[in-house]
């Protein structure tokens, strides 16, 4: 008896120690869960700071080639630093090369759907197709397919 008495024991420990080697393995899982959540959050809001200082930086950009002491913000040059690109879709932008930010030619869809900022987006890419730059247009051409008659 002495020795059923010790095996049921024996086992009465080893379920004792397979339970708390699963409440360290769920401890461990939910400290992993809150290490994941910490940093996709933080990723966030990084994100969420570059994408304020990139804005803050094209809203000062003058969109202008040169500039002296390594200031950004401001180019000496008459030319703009802009370039026009043409996709293989048909699809327009305009690009400023120094802050990054584009100007899409708008869709005509757009005249029929919401006539206003069709306008705004209109204006905003005349103004800066009228930019003066010595930047070469890319071109549509690169990708076009042509068939061998044979």
């Amino acid at each position: 008896m002495a020795t059923r008495n010790n095996a049921e024991e024996i086992e009465l420990e080893y379920k004792r120690m397979q339970v708390e080697m699963m409440r360290e393995q769920m401890a461990e899982r939910q400290e992993r869960r809150d290490r994941m959540e910490h940093d996709r959050k933080r990723r966030y809001a990084d994100f969420l700071k570059s994408q304020e200082e990139l804005e803050r930086r094209q809203r000062v950009c003058q969109h202008k080639k040169g500039g002296k002491n390594n200031n950004f913000a401001r180019g000496n040059s008459a030319d703009h630093s802009v370039i026009q690109n043409t996709y293989p879709d048909g699809r327009v932008c305009i690009q400023c090369t120094r802050c990054g930010r584009e100007v899409w030619q708008p869709a005509r869809e757009l005249k029929k759907t919401d006539p206003k900022l069709y306008a705004q987006q209109l204006e905003l890419w005349r103004t800066w197709l009228a930019f003066p730059t010595d930047n070469t247009p890319s071109g549509g051409k690169i990708f076009e397919i042509y068939r061998d008659a044979a």
